[in-house]
C-alpha cells in the first residue's frame, strides 16, 4: 500500500549528511508550525460555529451588492431643498402593495385575506423550501413505519386487537417520535465527531513538537560530525551553538508519555534515551532517524478534517445517546430506576 503523501518528507537512512543542515531545519520547523496554525484555525472555526450555531453568511448572496463608491450625488437647488418630491413613495408602502398582491393572487375567493387557510399556508411553506429542504421533506412525506409491526407492537401492549383508525394514529405518533430521535442522534454524531476532530489535533501537535526535536538532535550530531573532520574545529562548533542560540526547541527534553499504553510508552522512553545521549555515533543517528520518520508518517496521515464523517452511518452509540437526551429533555424528573441504569452508578445520568 502507497504511503501517505503529505507536507513532510522522511530522511534517508543513507546519505542523510547532505540533507540535514540547519537550513533544512528552520524549513521544516517553519512547515510543522504552518500547518498546526492551519488546524488551530480550523479547529477553532468549528469550535465556534458549533456554540454559536454558524453565521447567515451561507445564505447571503453578496454579488448583488455594489460595496464601491456610487456615482456622483446631482446637485439639487436650493429652493427645493425642504421641498417634498410629488411622487416620493415610502418603502412601507411598497412593502403593502406587494404583500397586498401577493395576497390575492393566493387566496382567490377567500372573505378574509388578512388570514390564510391551513392548505395555502401548507402550499406557501412548500413552494419556498430550498432544494435540500425539499428533499428532506419529500423523504419524510414518503417515509412511514410498518403496518404489521405498529399493529402487533400495539396489540401486545393494551392486550387486545386495535382498530385501523388507532393504528393509523400510532403509526403517525410513532413516525413522529422516531424522527425526533434520528434528530438528536446525528446532533449526537456531529458533536462527537466534533471531539474526535479535537483529539486528532492535539495528537497531531504533540507529534509536530516531537518531530522538531528529533531533527534538531540530528542536525545538531551531523554538524558536529562534519566539524570533526575539519581544521577548524572550535570556529565551527561555536557556530552551530550560535546559530541555534535563539530557538525555542529544547532537543534533550524528554517526552511525556501514559502508562497504560505500553508499547507508547516503550518508544517514547526509548526515544528520550536517544534524545538524552551525549554519543555521537551511527547507532544513535540511525535509531533517531528510524523514530523520526514513523512520527512523519503519523503526522502526514492525521486529518482533522470534519466534512469527511458528513456520510458515516449512525452508530448504536448515537441512538442511545439520543435516546438519553430524549428522555432528559421530555421529564421534568428523573426516576430513581433512570439514575440506577447502567451499573447502577449514576454514571448514565446527565
Amino acid at each position: 500500500m502507497a504511503e501517505h503523501q503529505g507536507p513532510l518528507d522522511a530522511i534517508p537512512k543513507t546519505n542523510y549528511q547532505s540533507l540535514l543542515t540547519i537550513a533544512n531545519y528552520y524549513s521544516t520547523k517553519q512547515m510543522i508550525e504552518q500547518v498546526l496554525s492551519e488546524d488551530q484555525d480550523y479547529v477553532s472555526w468549528k469550535l465556534k460555529e458549533n456554540r454559536t450555531g454558524g453565521t447567515m453568511n451561507a445564505f447571503l448572496n453578496f454579488d448583488n451588492y455594489n460595496f464601491g463608491p456610487g456615482p456622483e450625488p446631482e446637485q439639487v437647488p436650493d429652493n427645493k431643498l425642504n421641498r417634498v418630491p410629488a411622487d416620493l413613495t415610502f418603502v412601507e408602502d411598497e412593502y403593502d402593495e406587494i404583500r397586498d398582491e401577493e395576497i390575492k393572487s393566493i387566496e382567490k375567493g377567500n372573505d378574509n385575506p388578512e388570514q390564510l387557510s391551513n392548505d395555502e399556508q401548507f402550499k406557501l411553506l412548500v413552494l419556498n423550501l430550498d432544494e435540500d429542504q425539499s428533499n428532506r421533506f419529500e423523504v419524510f412525506h414518503r417515509t412511514s413505519l410498518n403496518k404489521g409491526q405498529v399493529k402487533k407492537l400495539a396489540t401486545t401492549v393494551c392486550n387486545q386487537t386495535i382498530g385501523e383508525n388507532l393504528r393509523v394514529f400510532l403509526q403517525a405518533i410513532g413516525k413522529v417520535f422516531a424522527g425526533e430521535i434520528i434528530e438528536l442522534a446525528l446532533e449526537a454524531r456531529r458533536k462527537w465527531f466534533i471531539g474526535k476532530m479535537v483529539c486528532e489535533f492535539d495528537r497531531r501537535k504533540e507529534i509536530g513538537q516531537r518531530l522538531k526535536k528529533y531533527l534538531k538532535k540530528l542536525t545538531i550530531l551531523v554538524e558536529k560530525n562534519n566539524s570533526n573532520t575539519n581544521d577548524n574545529n572550535n570556529n565551527l562548533e561555536f557556530n552551530v551553538n550560535e546559530l541555534f542560540e535563539n530557538d525555542s526547541v529544547e532537543e534533550n527534553e524528554s517526552d511525556s508519555y501514559y502508562d497504560d499504553e505500553e508499547a507508547e510508552m516503550k518508544e517514547v522512553q526509548m526515544g528520550n534515551k536517544l534524545l538524552k545521549s551525549e554519543k555521537n555515533t551511527q547507532e544513535i543517528r540511525s535509531g533517531l532517524i528510524t523514530r523520526y520518520n514513523k512520527l512523519v508518517k503519523a503526522f502526514n496521515s492525521l486529518d482533522i478534517s470534519f466534512e469527511k464523517y458528513q456520510n458515516s452511518p449512525l452508530l448504536p452509540e448515537h441512538v442511545r445517546q439520543a435516546s438519553r437526551l430524549y428522555h432528559l429533555q421530555k421529564e421534568g424528573v428523573i426516576t430513581n430506576a433512570w439514575r440506577g441504569q447502567g451499573e447502577a452508578s449514576g454514571t448514565m445520568f446527565r
